[in-house]
């Protein structure tokens, strides 16, 4: 399966506004902990993946607000729901390394180390694991519309196993790890640089989210028009 990564990158500056939408998602990134421009974002994302479901070469735009926070809104509480299994074995090995620390011990030091370590290399597995089965749920529900969508496991299942997302979804989580060194190293310049690297990592969040939807659309038979039949049969040239 042959994938342009040029087309993923530049996939957000495939508007004549896409300045001003990096902008906007950027600026809501930053406020994200105000809560409401962080469910924000999650609606802008939900629609990314629908336009890589679509097959749509142009990126949205940040425009029904309105819409935009109620799908963002679900969109939060589907990824919630989950990382609940993660979150909770995070909460109890780590609460379990505690209780060990607090003997006062060698022994319970030892333990508690050894819990805290394995605590978090496991929930971060599971994160993982999760996380890749998550945006096959937001897939879904972008697509259809309903809450229950996201949890749709006659779709999930053959999806998850389908190289056709699979290899989009490495992609993705590609694209991602390269913005965030990006922002990292930016992160060095005092202020100015850790604010530019909230946009690269919009930026970066939104490259990967079509890719993502453009393998759920191949594995399920959804993928739109917009691919030229003549190419490879994943939809990248």
């Amino acid at each position: 399966m042959a994938i342009d990564l040029e087309r993923i990158i530049t996939y957000p500056t495939n508007s004549d506004d896409w300045i001003k939408t990096v902008l906007i998602g950027g600026a809501l990134t930053l406020f994200a902990f105000l809560i409401v421009p962080a469910f924000l974002v999650y609606g802008y994302v939900l629609r990314v993946l629908r336009s890589g479901i679509d097959g749509t070469e142009q990126p949205p735009v940040f425009d029904d607000w309105g819409t935009l926070l109620k799908e963002g809104v679900v969109a939060f509480v589907v990824v919630l729901v989950y990382q609940l299994i993660p979150l909770l074995v995070m909460a109890v090995t780590v609460g379990g390394s505690l209780a060990a620390f607090a003997t006062g011990s060698e022994a319970g030091a030892g333990v508690g180390i050894l819990g805290m370590l394995g605590g978090l290399a496991l929930s971060t597995l599971l994160a993982l694991v999760f996380g890749y089965v998550t945006l096959i749920g937001l897939a879904n529900y972008a697509h259809v519309g309903t809450f229950g969508a996201a949890f749709d496991l006659d779709v999930i299942r053959p999806v998850a196993t389908d190289r056709a997302y699979a290899v989009p979804w490495l992609y993705g989580v590609g694209v991602l790890f390269a913005a965030a060194v990006v922002a990292s190293l930016l992160g060095f310049v005092p202020v100015l640089g850790a604010i530019v690297g909230v946009f690269v990592t919009f930026y970066g969040q939104v490259a990967a989210a079509w890719i993502w939807g453009k393998g759920f659309g191949d594995a399920t038979g959804l993928g739109g028009s917009a691919t030229d039949p003549t190419t490879d049969p994943s939809g990248f040239d």
